[in-house]
């Protein structure tokens, strides 16, 4: 069982206001007599009268707790400067609490020395860790690792950094029992089976550009990119503006698109450094980032709606509220939304206690490590396995009873005037609201200016990206057709466009497909009498007047090799007249040679042509300088039948001759012997019928 006690008050005298909150804190817990406790106060109370009188009543009580930069709790909902108190008992769960505190100012060694503390007088493990620091002259972050690595494992850790108004610089408290400290460390430990649920709400959007923490010392962030770290505020915010802490960092961490927040808490204008909350490592990435007061209230609703949606898999007792002190700066007059919005989505009747903070501490919610966290709502409800049982005599539905005071310490006069002090005090504070919200917006206006400057100039650069990656196309296309039309040159192009698809070529095998080569008589003799060049020109004629005429009849250049031209019908397109087609080709070709004969007379050259049919392998072998050819019987056949023909005539094979018989008029020559071949039956094309 898991029961608690609430009081708050916001009194201006501080006596009467601990006793107002002492007494309000007795009635809801009951007959029970607290085993531990907690305060939050704000910084103006006399700390060590409230303490006092809080040991005066709870001799020897486990207490903690810290100055707050403003109370949330479901007693009296939201208050600016008031002393809000917490009782705690249970016949199941233990409290020991710890002061850590070294005049040395080592982060690492004051959580060492108030763990330790906190785990003499607890005789089970720990299961639970509710800290409070100091995050000025210590290191939050560093009291958290340090905490992180030393508690039992299994342990989580939550709390708050100790926490003023923004108005002072007066330094924060934290209290150890019934004496006040400063740069220390307070926690509480809880052993036993406390149970627990956690949830946190963020709703900060990071705007403008990424940019690098490229110096770095501590809290101290020097440069941002080449710029001073308060010149990039002043870029965004404007030039005589201040880094405000409604206006936090986005940090992200080895390139994670996640992000903590870091709040600026002070600036140098001679160096141009801007303090944070918290350590922000050097080389990470940051961002500027703001937050709209709709966007605070909507996500903490929207966080609490799905945590009250989730079954409670043990009887909740109470919850903390840890909230951070630039939510509340932003929300201004809406900031009673936070807990309005929690008792609206918490059980029923459910007691919350917490306090506006300089830094929230919890886990991500799928990590057990615990993080410094900035412009967070972490939220943690406690309880046990055990149902809450009510005792006689409780008085938790009971109105308020005000304590009996001495009218010999406050007056009726002095009362009035406490009364006009906590007026004039809430007024100022509407006006500090007031004057803070007309800030915000004046640097939302600047940000807008300075982010839509940003925009046009990003669109700028965008165009002209786009005017170069246009013409960049157009020369990538440009160079691509010349690309493709070279591969379309060397190969055919169903095996041009296999090649681009699958970076490779299957030989493929044809069941009938036809060879023609062709070879100019005497061409060693003719070679010996001309010169190089006008061989080589001469060759170009005739051949590009060959590629020509087989084009026109759909056939298939392989390849010349010297005074040798080689092409093929029936591939790499199947063909049932490929036959046909060679054959036509090939009467042109001679139909042309007999021309230029006419023409040139005896300096024409003389031409041998020799076609064969039948099936073939045909591919392109290696992965340089691609050749689409042809293998088989069918070729050396042809090749044969070209050597073993006469100038100006069509020498056939009876394959082909089979093949083109009905189109054309062939003579037959018997049968002729063939190198490595035997005997081959072979005619001359004479005519078309």
């Amino acid at each position: 069982m898991f029961q608690v006690g609430i009081g708050q008050s916001d009194e201006i005298n501080t006596l009467l206001a601990i006793r107002i909150a002492i007494e309000r804190a007795q009635n809801s817990l009951g007959s029970y007599i607290p085993q531990a406790g907690m305060v939050f106060a704000g910084l103006d109370f006399d700390h060590e009268l409230m303490l006092a009188e809080i040991n005066r009543v709870f001799p020897d009580l486990e207490f903690v707790g810290c100055t707050s930069g403003g109370e949330l709790t479901s007693d009296l909902g939201f208050t600016d400067d008031s002393i809000v108190l917490l009782l705690l008992y249970s016949d199941e769960v233990k409290f020991s609490v710890g002061l850590g505190f070294d005049s040395s100012m080592q982060s690492e060694l004051s959580a060492t020395l108030a763990l330790d503390m906190a785990r003499q007088n607890l005789s089970e493990p720990e299961k639970l860790c509710l800290v409070f620091t100091d995050s000025f002259s210590l290191s939050g972050n560093r009291v958290i690792e340090k905490l992180n690595s030393s508690v039992t494992s299994g342990c989580k850790i939550f709390g708050g950094v100790s926490a003023r108004p923004f108005v002072t610089n007066l330094k924060t408290k934290q209290f150890y029992k019934n004496k006040v400290y400063s740069e220390s460390v307070v926690l509480m430990l809880m052993g036993g089976p406390v149970e627990y649920r956690f949830s946190i709400s963020n709703t900060w959007q990071p705007i403008g550009r990424r940019a690098k923490a490229t110096l770095v010392d501590g809290k101290r962030l020097l440069k941002i990119d080449d710029m001073r770290a308060l010149d990039y505020y002043h870029y965004y915010l404007g030039d005589f503006s201040f880094p405000a802490p409604e206006f936090p960092l986005a940090v992200y961490e080895n390139d994670s698109e996640h992000f903590y927040i870091r709040v600026p808490g002070g600036y140098d204008k001679k160096d141009g450094s801007v303090l944070f909350a918290g350590e922000i490592p050097e080389g990470a990435t940051v961002q500027l980032t703001e937050a709209l007061r709709d966007y605070i209230v909507d996500g903490l609703d929207k966080e609490s709606i799905r945590q009250k949606e989730m079954k409670y898999d043990f009887e909740p007792a109470m919850a903390f509220a840890f909230s951070c002190i630039v939510r509340k700066q932003l929300l201004g007059t809406k900031v009673k939304e936070e807990i309005r919005i929690l008792k609206k989505n918490f059980p029923e009747s459910l007691p919350i206690f917490g306090f506006y903070t300089y830094g929230e501490i919890s886990p991500l919610e799928a990590e057990n490590r615990s993080n410094l966290h900035n412009c967070t709502m972490i939220t943690l409800v406690l309880g046990t396995k055990s149902s809450i049982k009510i005792p006689q005599g409780n008085l938790t539905n009971t109105e308020y009873l005000p304590p009996e005071i001495d009218t010999k310490e406050i007056n009726l006069v002095e009362e009035q005037k406490n009364e006009i002090l906590k007026l004039k005090k809430k007024l100022d504070r509407e006006n500090t609201y007031r004057i803070n919200l007309e800030n915000v917006k004046d640097f939302h206006g600047s940000i807008l200016k300075t982010i839509n400057n940003e925009i046009e100039s990003a669109k700028q650069v965008i165009q002209l990206k786009n005017d170069e990656l246009e013409k960049l196309y157009k020369e990538l296309g440009a160079e691509k057709k010349k690309s493709d039309d070279l591969l379309l040159n060397i190969l055919p192009t169903e095996v041009a466009e296999e090649l681009k698809q699958k970076g490779l070529i299957e030989p493929v095998y044809f069941e009938s497909a036809s060879v023609l080569f062709t070879d100019f008589k005497g061409f060693t003799t003719i070679a010996s009498k001309m010169k190089p060049s006008e061989l080589v020109r001469e060759l170009d004629f005739y051949f590009s007047e060959f590629d020509k005429i087989i084009e026109k009849h759909g056939l298939e250049k392989l390849k010349t090799i010297g005074d040798a031209y080689m092409c093929a019908g029936g591939l790499p397109k199947v063909s049932t007249t490929h036959a046909v087609d060679l054959v036509n080709a090939a009467w042109e070709i001679q139909e042309l040679m007999k021309k230029l004969k006419l023409e040139k007379g005896d300096s024409a050259w003389d031409l041998r042509i020799g076609i064969n049919s039948g099936p073939l392998m045909a591919g392109v072998i290696g992965t340089k300088k691609f050749s689409y050819d042809v293998w088989g019987d069918t070729v050396n056949i042809a090749s044969r039948l070209e050597s073993n023909g006469e100038p100006g005539k069509i020498n056939i094979s009876q394959f082909t001759y089979d093949l083109v018989k009905n189109n054309f008029i062939c003579e037959y020559r018997g049968k002729i012997a063939v190198k490595n071949k035997g005997e081959i039956e072979m005619y001359f094309v004479t005519g078309k019928k």
